[in-house]
């Protein structure tokens, strides 16, 4: 994955693209990461932690943790997460807005997923 993987953060730098006449920024894509997995059904016997590296238009790091029925979003590194996800900040963010499916994001090279490839099918399933 990602050979230069910053330290754990509180604050990401407010990076800004943008796209289609909208700013994109790193909040912005958190807020959008937020307000996705906020409407999703995670099953409660699942413990799923990934982190979500952007790069490109917007620069970040992010996080998912899916437990007990519930997921949730922060924008700090996760070590040791089950999965590592490298995205387009572009790309990613046309996924949360639905504008791109997730597994054709993946087809295009525009994100990739390393680690447990059975968790990543449910956090996909679930979140997107």
């Amino acid at each position: 994955m990602a050979k230069n993987v910053k330290k754990a953060a509180a604050v990401q730098p407010a990076v800004t693209a943008v796209v289609k006449n909208e700013v994109l920024t790193y909040e912005s894509i958190v807020d959008s990461f937020k307000a996705r997995v906020a409407k999703a059904k995670a099953p409660v016997d699942a413990r799923i932690a990934a982190q979500v590296k952007l790069n490109g238009s917007v620069d970040g790091t992010l996080y998912v943790l899916v437990a007990n029925g519930i997921a949730v979003v922060e924008p700090f590194d996760y070590r040791g997460a089950d999965i590592e996800i490298d995205a387009d900040a572009d790309v990613f963010a046309a996924v949360l807005a639905g504008k791109k499916a997730m597994f054709s994001a993946i087809v295009d090279g525009d994100v990739k997923m390393q680690g447990n490839a059975g968790k990543a099918i449910v956090l996909a399933s679930v979140v997107f």
